[in-house]
């Protein structure tokens, strides 16, 4: 596979040139936003897991601001990359910061999502691909945000409240993603740039539960 081959995945871009999707390169700067608010929000005595989660907003945001800069197959995976990154590394502090599970049990609880996810990623590969502009490769987090809300409920009510708000924006970010080409006609811009926004705001409201949760939990 050729790592630099330029690709064209939305609506916005109309050939390979550096500045050719230039709302979808700016809009990562949400994300930077984002992670310096948080930065200050958390305090400079923040835990150390706490600060690695707020960089990987950051990174979040740099690597898809190359991607719809460059736009490569390689940078594609970069893009990609650090989300999966914080993904996964959310989901393990949340079980031990949220639901007070050990560390390993924590990534016991990571390593079955991974698990699932791939049986999800296999099955689409079998079935019709659904109709969502490439989007599917995200259900399985939103399914995942969605049971972390209703895990914190009872535990944590006010972590819960941040995270059912998170996952409504992470409908609304799912629906700009998926109907980007849909619009391209009437709207040549398209709309992948509200993908980069609302998800922006919807890892606010993540980490925003994060730092609700409560302060006698063991953190491990």
């Amino acid at each position: 596979m050729n790592w630099a081959e330029s690709i064209d995945l939305y609506c916005e871009r109309t050939g390979p040139g550096l500045w050719a999707e230039p709302l979808n390169a700016l809009t990562n700067l949400a994300f930077l936003a984002v992670a310096a608010i948080l930065w200050r929000r958390a305090g400079r005595n923040a835990p150390f897991d706490l600060r690695l989660l707020i960089g990987l907003i950051a990174a979040v945001g740099v690597g898809s601001g190359v991607f719809h800069t460059v736009a490569t197959r390689g940078t594609a995976i970069l893009d990609i990359g650090f989300i999966a990154i914080f993904v996964v590394a959310y989901y393990q502090r949340f079980q031990v910061r949220v639901l007070g599970r050990s560390t390993a049990a924590a990534w016991a609880g990571v390593g079955l999502f991974l698990m699932l996810t791939g049986g999800f990623v296999a099955a689409t590969r079998l079935l019709p691909p659904l109709p969502l502009n490439g989007s599917d490769i995200y259900l399985p987090p939103f399914v995942l945000l969605l049971a972390c809300a209703a895990r914190a409920r009872p535990r944590a009510p006010a972590v819960a409240r941040w995270l059912t708000m998170a996952s409504a924006l992470f409908v609304v970010s799912l629906t700009c993603r998926a109907v980007d080409q849909l619009v391209c006609a009437a709207w040549p811009v398209g709309t992948h740039l509200g993908w980069h926004l609302v998800n922006a705001a919807m890892l606010y409201c993540c980490m925003a539960g994060l730092l609700a949760a409560p302060r006698y939990r063991r953190f491990g």
